[in-house]
Parts: C-alpha cells; sequence; structure tokens
C-alpha cells in the first residue's frame, strides 16, 4: 500500500508543481451545481461562512472559486507539497484556507466538523488495503448529520479503465492510463446511477444525480455527478 500510495504521490505533487506559475479556472459542475437551480437539483446552498471540505483540492482550481464565495474553506491533499504549492497561490490572491495532507480514509479534521464536502474527481481514488466504502465512511464522519456532499464519481465506460482490471470490491486496477499518472492505482466505478445511490445509501440520502459524456479530442470522460446529504 505504501509503495503504490508513494507512486501517486510524488506524480501528482510533480504534476501540480509545473503549474504554479498559472491560472486556474473552476470546474464546471462544481460552478453548477454551487450557484445555479435546475429542476432535478434539491440541494441547499451553502451560506457565507459555512465549511466547505475541498477534498483533493489540486491547484486549487476549485478553493480559489469557494473563497470567492465566502465560505470557510479547508482543503486536505495527498503531499506536503501540494500544500504548499496551493496555499501560497491562495495567499497570492488574497484568500486563506484551512489546507492540510489528508487521504481519503484519514481526513485530519474532527467529526461532524463541515456543512459541505466537495470531492470533484477524487473520491473514487482507493488506496490499497482501502474501499470506496472506507472513503465515504469518512466523508460522513466529518460531516454534520444533514450535512451536504458534492461529489463526481467515475462511470465504468470511461477512458481511464480501458484495460483496467476489475476487482472484486468495484474497483478497478488502473493499466492504461494515458498521462501516466495513476497506473497500477485502484480506482472505484459504478455502471448506472441505481448502482450510486444504493452504495451511498449506507450514509447519505436525498440524492440529486446529472452525469457528463464528454469527448475531449479522444478522451472520452464519463462522469456521475452526486449531491447527497449525510444520514
Amino acid at each position: 500500500m505504501a509503495d503504490q500510495a508513494h507512486g501517486i504521490d510524488s506524480k501528482y505533487e510533480q504534476f501540480y508543481a509545473q503549474r504554479t506559475g498559472t491560472r486556474v479556472y473552476p470546474t464546471e459542475f462544481v460552478v453548477r451545481t454551487f450557484l445555479a437551480t435546475y429542476p432535478g437539483l434539491s440541494f441547499q446552498k451553502p451560506r457565507a461562512g459555512d465549511r466547505v471540505l475541498d477534498v483533493g483540492f489540486g491547484d486549487g482550481r476549485n478553493s480559489v472559486f469557494l473563497c470567492e464565495q465566502d465560505f470557510g474553506v479547508a482543503g486536505i491533499e495527498i503531499t506536503e507539497g501540494i500544500v504548499e504549492q496551493t496555499g501560497n497561490r491562495l495567499k497570492r490572491l488574497g484568500y486563506t484556507a484551512d489546507l492540510r495532507v489528508g487521504r481519503n480514509t484519514a481526513i485530519p479534521f474532527d467529526d461532524g466538523y463541515f456543512d459541505y464536502i466537495l470531492a470533484c474527481h477524487c473520491c473514487y481514488y482507493c488506496d490499497d488495503g482501502e474501499t470506496f466504502a472506507d472513503n465515504l465512511a469518512e466523508y460522513s464522519r466529518v460531516l454534520k448529520p444533514g450535512g451536504w456532499l458534492v461529489a463526481s464519481v467515475a462511470n465504468s465506460g470511461s477512458y481511464i479503465f480501458n484495460d483496467a482490471v476489475e476487482l472484486e470490491d468495484g474497483s478497478y486496477r488502473i493499466h492504461n492510463d494515458p498521462y501516466g499518472s495513476r497506473e497500477g492505482y485502484r480506482l472505484h466505478a459504478f455502471a448506472n446511477q441505481d448502482d450510486v445511490r444504493r452504495y451511498f445509501s449506507r450514509w447519505f440520502r436525498n440524492f440529486s444525480f446529472g452525469s457528463a459524456d464528454n469527448d475531449y479530442y479522444g478522451i472520452s470522460e464519463r462522469v456521475f455527478w452526486v449531491v447527497c446529504q449525510n444520514s
């Protein structure tokens, strides 16, 4: 587990280090979910001062957006290097966020600390010896009762699962990552929204779903959007 985690940690830290001088832009589904209104979205919008955890914040693209809304922003990433890089970006922009090293199953905050969790393209990453269920249990722990999770969940038809090996727990061992950063790592995926609902229902309720099926010039990205409330 340690070797696998170290490999992906170092690759992502190197990737984000190359982006420290560039401008960042928030993910479209995040902006739409937090700011827009849709007939199929049942969601209590956060207010200024609400505590929001940005899981796997990366280069800070969504952290900046959350700070702009005057939320109480915190975040976790997998290395101290990424935390430092993005912390410096936020400082340059005049924002403050509580950024810490953590993982999907090890979030260094107290029980019931957050009103909202944003998990953009990250909640389905699974270290060896751990499962997606462990990730969701940890998310539920740090959310207040009735708090909200906003997440993107991998569709098993997405490009990253080409030639991947499906495992018994529903995760896939990645073997053909065109970007090279997740080779050998495990990602969990679902075939449809009903499967997502059934899996999440142990911890969450009041589901709203969306989805995307994008072809980025030969990279076929397919994901589910899920908004749900902590039980």
